[in-house]
């Protein structure tokens, strides 16, 4: 997520709507990345106005049926829905006939089996069970599940079984099956991502030796598959076997042995799984991390965010406050003005 600040972006959209115009794809896109950082700010009624405004453009500059405008307006339907109190509301309403649109347009210019219609379709099944309408929302599951089916298979014949896009598409089609009751063709789509990551970074490995970030990443999503197996003890020893890979192989003072670490200290930390071994590993690597990274890298983040959940979940509270007031972050302050 950007980690400019909000007041940072309204001047890049203010800037660029007096040099180049409010329609211009430069203002757009500005308004774009301001609308997500409210969003992710929970600043959803300035989010709103941003992609009202947004839509808006799209629509008069490219048409209300391009891919661009319909991706502006299911963000603006998400938006309602984040505002939205619950059945009843009109902002829920507002969500719900905002996707409907913004499905049939799909349809329309991309087809049924394209995956931005198949999102829209999961939101909106969303929604129909959220207004009681089990139904509706049921022939859509179908359809979603049905349309991720075709997906995977095209997937399968245009670029083989074992490729990242075909992976994500099989993962899709779990989740969709899932909702449909199927669950024993879930967890067996399950066991053949499983097995084709594992493969994809033997090949990787092989070709492009040990060390190579796209065997790292490769290595790192097998692991990370095992969970949807329920296979935790797994996935953690995967994950600690890559790190010890790369502390052999690389050393400890290396930026990208730092960065493993810290995310076995958060596999270690995710579910309790090992909320003490997070905390030694996270109070080996803190400063260091700071010291070579920076204080606003996203790792230097997210270790100092383990540590500190990890130090609440034991009740050890006052560390938690010291370890934040020894590494503060920027956006605590930040928060501390708004508040």
């Amino acid at each position: 997520m950007d980690r400019v600040r909000p007041v940072e972006l309204e001047e890049v959209v203010s800037a660029a709507e007096r040099e180049f115009g409010p329609d211009h794809p430069r203002t757009i896109g500005a308004r774009t990345r301001l609308a997500l950082r409210y969003r992710a700010d929970e600043r959803d009624e300035d989010a709103l106005v941003e992609w009202e405004t947004v839509v808006a453009a799209r629509g008069r500059t490219l048409g209300v049926d391009h891919p661009d405008t319909l991706t502006a307006r299911y963000e603006l339907a998400l938006t309602y829905l984040h505002l939205s109190s619950g059945v009843g509301d009109p902002r829920r309403s507002d969500a719900m006939d905002t996707m409907e649109r913004v499905a049939a347009g799909r349809v329309r210019v991309l087809g049924a089996a394209h995956c931005d219609t198949l999102a829209t379709w999961t939101s909106l099944a969303f929604l129909y069970e959220g207004q009681q309408r089990p139904d509706d929302a049921a022939v859509l599951r179908r359809r979603t599940a049905l349309g991720w089916a075709d997906v995977v298979a095209e997937r399968e014949r245009r670029l083989g079984p074992d490729e990242p896009a075909t992976q994500a598409a099989r993962i899709e089609l779990a989740d969709a099956w899932l909702h449909v009751g199927r669950e024993g063709d879930r967890s067996r789509l399950l066991e053949r991502v499983v097995a084709s990551w594992g493969r994809l970074a033997a090949e990787r490995e092989r070709r492009l030796g040990p060390m190579h970030p796209d065997v790292i990443h490769a290595r790192e999503r097998h692991a990370y598959c095992h969970r949807w197996l329920g296979c935790t003890d797994e996935e953690v020893s995967l994950v600690e076997q890559i790190t010890a890979d790369h502390l052999r192989l690389l050393g400890r003072a290396h930026p990208r042995t730092l960065r493993a670490q810290v995310r076995l200290a958060a596999r270690y930390s995710e579910g309790a799984h090992d909320v003490a071994r997070a905390i030694v590993l996270g109070e080996q690597l803190v400063d260091r991390i700071h010291a070579v990274l920076g204080p606003e890298d996203e790792d230097s983040r997210r270790l100092r965010a383990v540590l500190i959940s990890s130090y609440v979940l034991t009740g050890r509270g006052d560390d938690a406050l010291a370890l934040a007031a020894r590494h503060p972050m920027s956006d605590d302050s930040a928060s501390e003005a708004d508040s």
